[in-house]
């Protein structure tokens, strides 16, 4: 749960900002690689240590596996005693072993994914959605970029810490969209396959990059004058889920694209409630309120005469998504 004051959440000041180029600056041509000579390492997350011992104990214990069922395979059970001790240790290494590969069962699919898209680039875009929900209906935002409606929210924006990290596994710029002020260190971005699941290592670790949610709520809902900023100085909210859309090949990237999705539910006080309630009752073009049916079938209404409203897919997942 998350508490924000009403200013919006700016960039982690680090000291190498004004010395060198953004990693989206301005003339910057999209698809160039970051280049920043002699980036202290202290600015550069550490690799979480637990990882490491994740991956010692998935080898110690597929080793032992292994072993103990040659062994066993290769031992007279009439002997007794050598076929009891090998078939022992096959089912002490084999339940720590499943044991951790479901609890990190996302990590292997990520390392698979890494294999498939080795020697090409993965388009990835990690964001956080909001779910607000009132009397049964569910607020949307009209899309800045294409013609539906969304869920409020964002892409998460990279801080110049952790630019050294990105150059160093040769990130690029996303080509799909031109950057400009408001795209301007997105982590919408293109991955090499066989940095991909260091990518998501530093993603998961939460360092050199935004985590919180309050900036494009303020944008998208109190800076556009929809949500009151007396009312919502301060906003509460619960994390659900982080989605891992499968990775699948995108004709609009030409590339395999993988979507990464927080999603968090606002939790109103009562005058936030009670404001969000009345907004129910205004008609504006930037905001719709809808169904879950609505938004499951992407804004298709029963008995309309015609069907002319957009929902994208990603409203889908914000109701979907469970604690």
């Amino acid at each position: 749960m998350r508490t924000r004051n009403g200013s919006p959440q700016g960039s982690v000041d680090v000291g190498v900002s004004e010395k060198v180029s953004s990693w989206r600056g301005q003339g910057r041509p999209v698809g160039r690689i970051l280049s920043i000579p002699n980036l202290d390492a202290a600015t550069n997350p550490r690799k979480p240590r637990s990882r490491s011992l994740t991956v010692a104990r998935l080898v110690i214990y597929s080793a032992g596996l292994v072993i103990a069922s040659l062994v066993m395979l290769r031992s007279d059970p009439a002997e007794g005693w050598l076929f009891a001790i090998s078939s022992g240790l096959v089912i002490g290494f084999f339940i720590p072993l499943l044991d951790t590969l479901i609890i990190h069962h996302r990590y292997l699919k990520i390392a698979w994914y890494s294999l498939k898209s080795w020697r090409s680039r993965v388009r990835i875009s990690a964001s956080y959605l909001y779910r607000i929900h009132i009397d049964g209906d569910y607020l949307l935002v009209k899309g800045h970029r294409f013609d539906h409606y969304q869920p409020a929210g964002g892409v998460y924006k990279a801080h110049p810490s952790s630019y050294g990290t990105l150059n160093e596994m040769r990130v690029l710029n996303d080509d799909l969209l031109v950057p400009d002020e408001v795209s301007e260190h997105d982590l919408r971005v293109r991955v090499p396959g066989k940095h991909l699941f260091a990518f998501i290592r530093w993603f998961e670790s939460g360092r050199g990059r935004e985590t919180d949610g309050w900036r494009e709520f303020y944008e998208e809902l109190i800076a556009t004058g929809i949500l009151s900023h007396e009312t919502f100085g301060f906003i509460k909210y619960d994390r659900i889920t982080r989605l891992y859309h499968p990775m699948r090949y995108s004709p609009w990237a030409s590339s395999q694209e993988l979507l990464i999705a927080d999603i968090f539910e606002l939790i109103p006080t009562p005058a936030q409630h009670a404001e969000l309630r009345h907004l129910k009752t205004v008609r504006d073009p930037r905001f719709l309120w809808v169904s879950e049916n609505q938004i499951r079938r992407l804004g298709a209404a029963d008995g309309a005469s015609s069907q002319t409203t957009r929902i994208a897919e990603t409203a889908v997942w914000t109701i979907d998504a469970s604690i």
